[in-house]
């Protein structure tokens, strides 16, 4: 029988993580909670303790970064002896946990495969069967942390998260090492997380002054994802090109991103700023956490 851990990693949470957490936490031997918060939420992680007594309470007093989060909750899930570690976001849901559960116990063979992945919106609603044992699944390159198992037998062989990155395509880098190391990533599409990527807002277009409802992200967040991108198309560039070329990371995060910024967004000198900000930091090899 295998033993399967549970991590979820806080940063300043509000009461919203209790319905969240709900979704899987009491249906796993191990629930590890990392908090990167700089000031402790007493009250809700005292509630935390008191709802799930096999909870392994980790305070880093400070945002240490989502990639030393993940490296911490593994090397403690592998302390207590699981195979396997559920990788949460605090924001991130399961519709059919139990479901999930069932695909993974049925799979015969364990040994190539080192994450599972939920649906996170990549199949139509018509596509999908709830409430169903069907555990349909696809190989995948890339797919989010938040939602995946991760086979802790392989963690030390494929390579730790990489703290240079502290957020933003943490997830990538890692599904980049599982591939480099020959492993698999399978998606089930009949597995719902429901999971937020970005601050949905009402934009009105600059030039045509249509509407339209944008995901967008803070100028701190654009920062990472501009300076961590470049990062990964000089880490994995010619290993994996049509994913990780230094042209499609210029052409995703400095050309569309950028008018997307100029179209629709607010805060647009600053964001934009931010952007040539992680390129310079990249250039110079600046990494780790950054407050702008």
């Amino acid at each position: 029988m295998i033993k399967i851990s549970a991590t979820v990693v806080l940063y300043n949470p509000t009461e919203d993580i209790f319905e969240n957490i709900a979704t899987y936490a009491n249906q796993v031997d191990i629930f590890i909670v990392v908090d990167n918060s700089e000031i402790q939420q007493n009250e809700i992680i005292e509630n935390l303790k008191y709802m799930y007594p096999k909870l392994i309470y980790i305070n880093n007093n400070a945002n240490l970064g989502i990639a030393t989060a993940l490296n911490q909750s593994c090397d403690t899930a592998l302390t207590q002896n699981t195979d396997w570690i559920l990788t949460m976001d605090q924001d991130s849901k399961f519709i059919n946990f139990q479901n999930y559960l069932d695909c993974l116990y049925a799979l015969h063979d364990r040994s190539d495969i080192a994450l599972l992945a939920p649906n996170t919106g990549r199949f139509s609603s018509n596509d999908i069967k709830l409430n169903t044992h069907n555990c349909t699944f696809k190989e995948e390159f890339i797919v989010i942390t938040s939602g995946n198992f991760l086979n802790l037998n392989l963690f030390n062989t494929i390579g730790r998260f990489d703290d240079n990155l502290f957020i933003d395509v943490v997830d990538y880098d890692y599904c980049a090492k599982v591939q480099l190391a020959g492993y698999k990533t399978l998606l089930f599409k009949n597995i719902l997380l429901e999971h937020q990527l970005g601050d949905l807002h009402k934009r009105k277009n600059l030039l045509t002054r249509k509407i339209k409802y944008k995901r967008e992200h803070s100028p701190q967040r654009t920062y990472y994802i501009a300076r961590n991108y470049l990062y990964l198309a000089r880490k994995y560039g010619k290993s994996f090109p049509h994913e990780f070329s230094l042209l499609k990371v210029l052409n995703i995060v400095f050309i569309h991103d950028v008018t997307k910024i100029f179209l629709y967004e607010d805060q647009k000198y600053k964001k934009i700023a931010a952007k040539f900000l992680g390129a310079y930091h990249f250039m110079i090899g600046k990494y780790g956490k950054h407050l702008l």
